[in-house]
């Protein structure tokens, strides 16, 4: 099958679009603490309420300060340092009422086939002063459809929780057990990146003194 998951990835960690309600989080971030306590991200499928297709999920918690993994989420024109063999570009081609475009190209099957997205991100949404939402819409591409949504939250002074929700409707036939593959593990991808980048070399040792 053709690369999939660099589409998916290309699309979504350069062009967060998606569902808020995909983070199915607590209130307190307790139970993310507990799933996450031992530093590895975890991924999924879901299907949203009132739609028809499954998401792809990943979390992962971030021994570093939400302003820091915040920032990270928000720089969208340097993306593409994130996972650099995922994409070739990434850069804000606009922004109109407070929104942000941005622009960026994927290559697929060994670079046969280069895909381009333009995507269109919200303002920051600040659910509360230690929780935020950055959410966007797939606005032109030779994709068919893209969804993508992150979710910061702080946990305390040293820790953050992330997480990542990504559709994403290639025009490629696929089988849905495969779409669903690529999704998950293109999320967990995502936060995998920024959790390098917002954590440094500081690794699993730390989680022992995870709250």
């Amino acid at each position: 099958m053709t690369s999939i998951r660099s589409l998916l990835f290309g699309a979504a960690a350069l062009a967060l679009v998606f569902t808020a309600g995909a983070t199915n989080a607590d209130p307190t971030g307790d139970d993310d603490v507990k799933r996450l306590a031992d530093g590895k991200s975890i991924k999924s499928n879901w299907q949203p309420p009132g739609t028809n297709e499954r998401d792809g999920h990943a979390e992962v918690l971030i021994h570093a300060p939400f302003g820091t993994v915040k920032k990270l989420v928000l720089d969208y024109g340097h993306y593409k340092d994130l996972v650099p063999d995922k994409f070739h570009n990434s850069r804000i081609v606009g922004k109109t009422g407070g929104m942000t475009e941005v622009y960026m190209q994927v290559p697929i099957m060994h670079g046969m086939l280069t895909l381009w997205n333009v995507m269109r991100f919200a303002e920051l949404k600040a659910v509360s002063p230690d929780y935020c939402i950055v959410e966007g819409w797939f606005v032109k591409g030779n994709v068919r459809a893209a969804n993508a949504a992150w979710t910061v939250r702080r946990i305390d002074d040293e820790w953050t929780v992330l997480k990542f929700d990504l559709l994403m409707l290639p025009n490629l036939p696929a089988p849905q057990s495969a779409i669903d593959e690529e999704l998950r593990d293109a999320a967990m991808d995502a936060v995998n990146g920024v959790h390098d980048h917002a954590q440094g070399n500081n690794h699993a040792d730390v989680y022992a003194k995870a709250p």
